[in-house]
């Protein structure tokens, strides 16, 4: 991992490969930080107290991690040289080679959408879209059933409460 100081000459490069690489290595080792950081807080072992929910933090992950992805993407198809940190190369195999993890991407990516929708102004267009895409996080939530992903609502099944489990993947839709 490249530390953000050793990111500036890239960035300030007038080549455009070199300044995608910093861009590469500078998200990496944001990434690679925040990683660290909520492991750590998993653990009980930071010595500050956050703010924000620990979803807001998973979603940047996931959002970053996707950026990266797509960066890995452009070098390849655009022939720039990266050296890829070798817990991100783990990362990239396992996203690349995982469905569970690619569906429940899929599953977040819809409920942004789903989010924007619905700050629309009211129509029966934008009321069909949403309808649409909630469904659409539905069949990608049956994907993961078909993947052989455990039960994430423990209740669903139980008549003798009145608890309804959150979606697992904290959606909001």
């Amino acid at each position: 991992m490249k530390t953000l100081e050793e990111t500036v000459a890239l960035m300030n490069s007038a080549d455009y490969k070199e300044r995608f690489a910093g861009e590469y290595y500078q998200l990496e080792t944001r990434y690679l930080k925040l990683k660290t950081m909520t492991e750590k807080w998993d653990k009980g072992e930071l010595n500050f107290t956050l703010t924000c929910p620990r979803a807001i933090y998973d979603r940047q992950l996931s959002c970053m991690l996707l950026y990266l992805f797509i960066l890995i993407e452009r070098a390849e198809l655009e022939q720039v040289k990266l050296d890829i940190d070798e817990h991100m190369g783990e990362l990239f195999e396992l996203y690349s080679n995982n469905e569970v993890i690619r569906s429940k991407q899929i599953r977040v990516d819809i409920d942004d959408i789903i989010r924007r929708v619905k700050a629309m102004p009211v129509s029966s267009e934008a009321h069909m879209s949403l309808i649409k895409l909630q469904e659409a996080v539905m069949w990608m939530g049956m994907n993961l059933k078909r993947l052989g992903n455990p039960n994430p609502y423990p209740n669903s099944r139980n008549t003798n409460n009145t608890k309804v489990d959150k979606t697992a993947d904290d959606l909001h839709f």
